[in-house]
């Protein structure tokens, strides 16, 4: 099934598929983004998206995230996202960290 602005496969199970592709150009699209990065932790479905944005100073942790699933609510919704780790940062605290991260998540899956 073809979404208007993204494309969606829809497999027989009635699981919804997204690329990280389209992701990555959502959360671009939805923030003006400095750095976006989207990684396939498991599968397709469980994602690490690393964010770096104007928009995320002096917000908190929370509002930052909460911008992100307002993004990403219809894939969330409909499982084409089952599990999301969010890493946020503002230009300042991503210069802070050298402009790296570490990609995966601390606890099992």
């Amino acid at each position: 099934m073809f979404n208007e602005h993204f494309f969606e496969l829809i497999l027989a199970s009635g699981d919804v598929v997204i690329a990280l592709e389209e992701i990555k150009l959502k959360i671009q699209m939805g923030l003006n983004t400095d750095f976006v990065q989207v990684i396939d932790l498991r599968g397709g479905d469980h994602i690490q998206a690393i964010i770096v944005s104007k928009v995320f100073e002096n917000k908190s942790l929370i509002e930052q995230h909460k911008m992100i699933y307002d993004i990403l609510d219809v894939e969330m919704k409909s499982n084409a996202i089952h599990a999301l780790t969010l890493k946020t940062y503002s230009p300042s605290q991503w210069k802070k960290m050298g402009g790296s991260v570490k990609i995966g998540v601390d606890h099992q899956i």
